[in-house]
């Protein structure tokens, strides 16, 4: 069996299988094989990894090998090993690059303000996403969303269904909906609630690559947003919110301590 067909095969998300496929490419174009027997040739993947210059990248490549050989149910134990050594790396180079960023980092009232200022202003479309970036930690593809007035016209996209009393954010298409399922919100907020019913019925985005689109329309970037929605609830001790933007944004707890943390210092735990 080819290694694409074994990456096509998987239940994943399409977007976790275009990630693969694209890793798997760049593998095979460096003229590395994945070694498929018994025999993990731990030596040989430490030499071709060892030419890759950022973590990251070391870690894409041992995750695919795993990824095939756990899916030709052959042992992987010291790839992992050497998976857990370079995890730990990134722990700690992420603890210096987030201990960078945190002065650099847009307070939560500056950012309430300035989502104030696009209510006031009108700019309704821009106030709904950055509202559902600012209230549930969200990614850029979760807040391409359609407006509708009946449940019935959606489909396996993400949605705003204009109530008589609220709005429902539905989420069914989003990065980790394999682990985490579809997510439903009822926001209640008048604004938010006028916002959407002044924008109507449709699509809230103008059509083209969503990153350009975003550009024009986000206060900062989803990635800064989420840290600073951890930053304001670590400051306050609030650990019942950092728990709350997990599951709204569906990440995990270790996953926001290591990447999303802009206090961590290696040591403490969220």
């Amino acid at each position: 069996m080819k290694l694409t067909d074994i990456i096509n095969a998987k239940n994943v998300a399409e977007g976790s299988k275009r990630t693969y496929l694209s890793i798997l490419k760049r593998v095979e174009a460096d003229g590395f094989k994945i070694p498929t027997g018994k025999s993990e040739m731990i030596n040989r993947i430490s030499e071709y990894i060892g030419n890759l210059e950022k973590t990251s990248q070391k870690l894409d490549v041992l995750n695919i090998i795993i990824t095939i050989r756990n899916e030709l149910d052959v042992t992987s134990d010291k790839i992992k090993e050497l998976r857990d050594s370079f995890r730990k790396k990134r722990v700690v180079d992420n603890v210096e690059v987030m201990n960078d960023l945190k002065p650099k980092l847009m307070t939560l009232s500056d950012y309430d303000d300035k989502l104030q200022a696009m209510y006031d202003n009108k700019e309704y479309a821009n106030f709904v996403v950055n509202y559902l970036f600012r209230h549930f930690g969200v990614r850029n593809k979760d807040v391409d969303v359609t407006i509708l007035n009946r449940k019935k016209d959606m489909d396996d996209g993400n949605y705003l269904w204009i109530r008589p009393k609220s709005v429902t954010y539905l989420r069914k298409d989003y990065k980790t909906k394999s682990s985490y399922g579809e997510k439903k919100y009822e926001i209640t907020d008048k604004q938010f609630r006028v916002a959407v019913r002044k924008l109507g019925q449709g699509p809230i985005l103008k059509t083209g690559l969503l990153t350009n689109v975003l550009k024009k329309v986000i206060i900062t970037k989803e990635s800064d947003v989420f840290k600073m929605l951890i930053d304001d609830a670590y400051s306050r001790e609030d650990w019942e919110e950092i728990k709350r933007l997990s599951e709204a944004r569906g990440t995990n707890i270790k996953t926001i301590a290591e990447n999303y943390h802009v206090n961590a210092d290696g040591k403490d735990k969220i």
